[in-house]
Formats: structure tokens, C-alpha cells, sequence
């Protein structure tokens, strides 16, 4: 680290704030500590720092803090620690604060580190940017060689934001899992089941990413519910209960969609309880007028609730059920290319989905760069020996990504074991 850049963590709780202190000064960084947000502006004020990183303060509010650090130093980069079950904080730092990262609580302090060392990285490349704008002014003769490099440089940050934004959402489903296992243990199965069949039917780019996005999300509607309701089946519900779950397709679009990067993902998850034939909800819509990625995210949501069920459906009864919905529940064509899917699919492929099995419990395991497999879900970020991110968090590791991985291992050598995530028998 050429120059040495000032963390200023701002935490309500003196104990953790001591462990970050000593955490991070071991890591060369200089380090500036404060219990509330009018201690931190001050400091601010007084001194050059790079990286914001804020808990909850005393007598006041992270995001609000994180806003006021964005008016008045807009370069310094800006982290939240957030709460495991605040996920209405995250929407607010990322739209109101611009926040460049988010770490859950409790801490993993090596996680932390490399959001931290990433915040670090986007504040020198905003400082050598506002120094090359600087240059360009002065050099008119080399203006259009200077333009042509910062657009280069704009493009690839938008790229790594991306990046980072979508392990943000890995992220709000490994929240919603702390939550609820069930729940985000099913978000996830079905996010790649929705990916796999999306790729078949041609879906790909950007819709697909939102079809991921929105089968991570589909059910964060549902965090406030008792998990006796969620137990029951449809019969078993009153009324009342009725109308919470068939409430939350429209408040998952609510949730998601106050992220505007998510708002096709929240038109997705809105649509995913339609049936073919116009008996579904909340839209009662028919046939081709369902979002295409709704109904395949509604079929796949379907087989896994089957597969996971109190009493787990086989491969061939779930796929019996989804057969008998074609035309009715189910797009005929979607229903077509979903039987052939998991007909392709080895049945011991299918149970390696994260939380697929009932009676197994996810571990971390750390594996060499070379050793990493297709099917594999990284645990945490991928990122180079210089701290560039290669892959998001939550990823599913494909021959392709992993053969692109591999040739940037050779250019920046990855130096860390790699984590990934696996299921033991319990």
C-alpha cells in the first residue's frame, strides 16, 4: 500500500469498535474511531480519510450518518455494517447514501477486510480520476486520447459496481436464510433451477441476471410471517392467514423494486404466482400476458415446494404434478423444456443444490483455485491477489466462469484458498 489510507469507523459499541481498531491497524491502515455521527463529521472535517465504515452510532442512525458523510465528502467510499435482519437499511444506504459495500453482522473480520481493501481501492481510482480530469484540461492536444481512456475507466467501474451489486443481492439471501433456513435455503435451490432452465430457453445477459435476482428474492415478502403459517398447506389456512401468503408476491415487488437496478426482478416476482389459464394472482393475467421469466421462475418455485415438501414428493411424482399443470398453471412450452431439464439432470445433481437435502447442514469449505469444480457455490467473493473481484458471492461456478477465472489467475495470481459452499449430512 504505496500511501497509507485512513479508515474512520463509526460504532455505538465500544467493544466492537476496539476489535476493529485492532483488526485494522494490523493491516497497515491508519485508523480513526468515533462513537456517534457528530465525532466522526468532525474528524471528517479535520482530516483526509478514505473509507467510512459505519455500525450503528450512538444517538443516531447509520444510513442517516452514511447520507451526511455522501453530501459533504462525496469521494470517501462508504460501508455499512448492517444488522442480519435490516434489510429495509440496505435498500436505504445503497439509494440515499451510495454505499459501495455492506457486511452483515456478526462480522467475519476477514470478509471485512476485503470489502474494506475494495472501498479503499474505488477511493484512489475516484482520486486518480478527478487527476486525470485535471490533466485533460491542460492538455487540450491529448483530449481525445484522455477522453477515450476515461471512458475505458468509467465503463469497467460500471462492470465491477455490477458485480459487487449482485453479490449484494447473494448477500440479502444469506440474510434471509439467517432469517428463516427454509426459506432462504429454498430461494437459492430454486435461483439455480431458474438460471439452468433460463438458459435453456435462450434467456441470457441482463434478464437473466434479474431472473436469478428475482428467484433469490421471491419469497423476502414472507420474513415476517410465523413459520407455522408458512407449514400450512392450502387447505389448512383461514382466511386470514390466506391472504398474507397470497400477499406476498405484490409486497416482494415493493421490497425489491426500491432498488432501481431490481425493478425488472420485481416485475418478475410480481407475476410468478399467475396461472396459465387466468386463475392465479394477484393480476388474475392468462398465457403470453405473464412476464416470460415469471413463468419460469413459477415452475421451478413449484418442483422445489414439491421436492421439500412435509413429505417430500420423488423426482418423478413432483414431475408428475407439473405435467398435469401443463396448459392450466403452467406456459405448455416452459413445461416442455422443464421436464426435459430435470430429466437431463443427474439426480445426484440435483441433491448437490445448496440445501436440497432436508437432513444436511451447509459448511464452508476452502479449496485451491485449481481445485474448483462446476456446480461449486462460492461462499464468499472471489477476488485476485491485488483485490480485483473476479466472481460475486452466491455465484454457481460454470466450465466457462471457471475457465475465465483460471486465465486471470495467471495474469493476477489468486493467493487465497478459495471458499465454497457444501452440504454434510447432519
Amino acid at each position: 500500500m504505496p500511501d497509507k489510507t485512513n479508515i474512520l469507523f463509526v460504532e455505538g459499541d465500544k467493544e466492537l469498535l476496539a476489535s476493529l481498531a485492532k483488526v485494522f491497524r494490523k493491516e497497515g491502515y491508519g485508523i480513526m474511531l468515533a462513537e456517534n455521527g457528530e465525532s466522526g463529521l468532525e474528524l471528517l472535517k479535520h482530516n483526509s480519510i478514505g473509507v467510512v465504515v459505519s455500525g450503528q452510532p450512538q444517538k443516531g442512525i447509520a444510513v442517516e450518518f452514511l447520507k451526511k458523510v455522501k453530501d459533504v465528502y462525496p469521494d470517501t467510499s462508504r460501508v455499512l455494517l448492517a444488522d442480519s435482519a435490516d434489510a429495509s437499511a440496505m435498500v436505504r444506504a445503497i439509494n440515499e447514501a451510495g454505499i459501495c459495500g455492506c457486511f452483515a453482522k456478526p462480522l467475519d473480520f476477514d470478509g471485512l477486510k476485503t470489502v474494506v481493501k475494495e472501498a479503499a481501492a474505488l477511493h484512489a481510482s475516484n482520486a486518480e480520476s478527478r487527476f486525470v480530469h485535471e490533466a485533460a484540461l491542460k492538455q487540450n492536444a491529448e483530449l481525445g486520447e484522455l477522453n477515450k481512456a476515461l471512458a475505458a475507466s468509467v465503463e469497467e467501474k460500471g462492470r465491477k459496481l455490477m458485480e459487487n451489486f449482485y453479490s449484494f443481492v447473494g448477500l440479502c439471501a444469506d440474510i434471509m436464510e439467517f432469517h428463516d433456513q427454509l426459506l432462504g435455503g429454498h430461494g437459492k435451490r430454486v435461483a439455480v433451477l431458474s438460471r439452468g432452465l433460463g438458459q435453456r430457453l435462450g434467456i441470457k445477459g441482463a434478464e437473466l441476471e434479474s431472473l436469478w435476482a428475482a428467484a433469490l428474492l421471491h419469497e423476502i415478502g414472507l420474513i415476517g410471517v410465523p413459520r407455522e403459517v408458512l407449514d400450512k398447506s392450502e387447505g389448512e389456512l383461514v382466511d386470514s392467514e390466506r391472504a398474507l401468503i397470497r400477499n406476498n408476491p405484490a409486497l416482494s415487488q415493493e421490497i425489491i423494486s426500491k432498488i432501481d437496478v431490481l425493478k425488472q426482478a420485481g416485475l418478475i416476482v410480481r407475476s410468478y404466482m399467475e396461472s396459465y389459464d387466468g386463475g392465479g394472482y394477484p393480476d388474475r393475467l392468462r398465457g403470453r400476458d405473464i412476464n416470460h421469466c415469471s413463468r419460469v421462475l413459477s415452475i421451478c418455485r413449484e418442483y422445489d415446494r414439491l421436492r421439500h415438501a412435509k413429505r417430500p414428493y420423488s423426482r418423478m411424482e413432483a414431475l408428475a404434478v407439473i405435467e398435469r399443470g401443463r396448459a392450466r398453471r403452467f406456459d405448455p412450452d416452459v413445461t416442455e423444456a422443464f421436464i426435459k431439464f430435470i430429466s437431463e439432470l443427474k439426480e445426484e445433481d440435483e441433491n448437490q443444490l445448496a440445501g436440497h437435502n432436508p437432513n444436511s447442514r451447509p459448511v464452508i469449505m476452502h479449496v485451491d483455485i485449481h481445485d474448483i469444480a462446476p456446480g461449486m457455490v462460492l461462499s464468499r467473493p472471489l477476488v485476485s491477489g491485488r483485490g480485483r473481484l473476479l466472481v460475486g458471492q452466491g455465484t454457481v461456478l460454470t466450465e466457462a466462469l471457471i475457465e475465465k477465472v483460471l486465465n486471470f489467475h495467471r495474469i493476477d495470481p489468486i493467493t487465497e484458498p478459495v471458499q465454497v459452499l457444501v452440504q454434510l449430512a447432519a
